[in-house]
């Protein structure tokens, strides 16, 4: 079986979409990837925490973009045209049903993506 390169699941929002993306792609067999973002700050706001405990993940570690060694490495962009965002405003209940719906949405476009050809 041939060895698939790391893939590098990137976010510009501080790494909430990174982590769930990548902490989904692993739960799915895909062992060999990371979180980065491409923020300032690196920051995995507590409603991914939740969102991802709801079916038995923890967020994967986030570091930012500018610290991995890219060489070798797939790089793939986490962001609104995936459908999923997260909610920057008050409001415990948005928050946690936009990490939600971010964590569907980021789950069903790895599932067509990391699909094996059979």
């Amino acid at each position: 079986m041939p060895s698939n390169p790391v893939l590098i699941l990137v976010d510009a929002v501080g790494g909430g979409l990174a982590a769930m993306a990548a902490a989904i792609a692993k739960s799915m067999g895909r062992a060999n990837v990371s979180a980065a973002t491409s923020h300032s700050t690196v920051s995995v706001p507590d409603e991914v925490r939740t969102a991802l405990a709801e079916i038995g993940l923890e967020p994967s570690p986030v570091v930012h973009l500018d610290a991995k060694d890219r060489e070798g490495e797939s790089i793939l962009v986490v962001d609104a045209s995936w459908g999923a965002s997260l909610y920057g405003g008050r409001g415990q209940l948005e928050r946690l049903s936009n990490a939600r719906i971010a964590r569907d949405r980021i789950e069903h476009r790895l599932e067509q993506m990391l699909r094996t050809p059979s």
